[in-house]
């Protein structure tokens, strides 16, 4: 359930950050809160795999 959530606000906040950057406005802080979900997807799908 927990990488469901996370693959889903991963994927939301890259779809921001995609259209932040197509509309010329591209920013630190939706760059760093992707690359905080994507860490914390990998965590995750990383401790799940040693289950």
């Amino acid at each position: 359930m927990l990488i469901g959530l996370l693959g889903f606000f991963t994927v939301m906040t890259f779809l921001a950050v995609v259209v932040g950057i197509v509309r010329g406005e591209p920013g630190a802080t939706p760059s760093l809160v992707l690359l905080g979900l994507v860490v914390a997807l990998a965590l995750a799908v990383r401790a799940r795999s040693r289950t």
